[in-house]
């Protein structure tokens, strides 16, 4: 990740960052080695432990304290929207899903359905037409995908400067959702579970299944460690907000 990338993105960060305030005693971490750790944590999924405090690199313990008060405030998912409001982004969003096995269990983990009944979370995605994560959700492996649509495409509306077609597959299939699109001006292409293959859906979701590769290229999030659901859910917004730095610096 371009050092100018992780400058920006520690920079929108303090912009939205209301920290509390300080008496005399150490001075607080600078934002870009919290990020910068955070970038080195998610990808190489190095323990906890093995963050040491260096010049450009935040400890193991300062990262998870900071990550517990973005958490506290919703800061990673404001930090999301401000960068998706940045792109000039394809209007046609795209949801879908992808599961990892959670070994040690913890916070939103259930039996996964397609992994033999496995403890497992299950990441939801919803992307523009160009595959850029506008916002998602992690769940246990058992929650049905219709109970995240509302939640995934209000997200979506609330950064995307127009949405014209909302494209999904049979896991979101229910009239609720179609109405819901249509209230909001979306032409929703959801596919209807029992009807026969050919819906030609699967040509316009690729930009989704291809982001949840590189969301899952992230060893942190590919095989699931960490048990407090905050630590997952901040975990996978970062990510997003990694492949959405990624998709700006190549626009600007």
């Amino acid at each position: 990740m371009d050092f100018r990338l992780l400058h920006l993105i520690a920079t929108v960060i303090d912009a939205c960052d209301q920290q509390p305030s300080r008496g005399p005693g150490h001075p607080p971490t600078e934002t870009i080695r919290v990020v910068a750790t955070l970038r080195r944590f998610l990808r190489e999924g190095t323990p906890w432990r093995g963050l040491i405090a260096t010049e450009d690199q935040a400890s193991g313990s300062t990262l998870r304290r900071f990550l517990a008060r973005w958490a506290e405030t919703g800061l990673l998912a404001k930090v999301h929207a401000l960068l998706v409001g940045m792109l000039r982004g394809h209007p046609d969003p795209i949801l879908d899903t992808c599961s990892v096995r959670a070994k040690r269990g913890g916070d939103l983990t259930g039996p996964n359905p397609t992994d033999r009944a496995k403890q497992g979370t299950k990441y939801h995605i919803a992307t523009d037409g160009d595959g850029v994560p506008v916002a998602c959700a992690a769940t246990a492996a058992n929650v049905n995908d219709t109970s995240v649509f509302e939640r995934l495409f209000l997200a979506a509306f609330a950064v995307m400067a127009r949405i014209r077609t909302v494209f999904a597959d049979k896991g979101y299939d229910a009239e609720r959702h179609r109405g819901l699109c249509r209230r909001f001006g979306a032409e929703p292409r959801i596919h209807k579970r029992g009807q026969p293959h050919g819906s030609g859906l699967g040509g316009r979701r690729w930009p989704v299944e291809r982001s949840n590769a590189w969301v899952l290229e992230n060893r942190r999030l590919a095989l699931r460690y960490d048990r407090l659901g905050f630590v997952i859910q901040s975990l996978l917004q970062a990510a997003c907000i990694f492949l959405v730095a990624g998709r700006l610096a190549r626009e600007f």
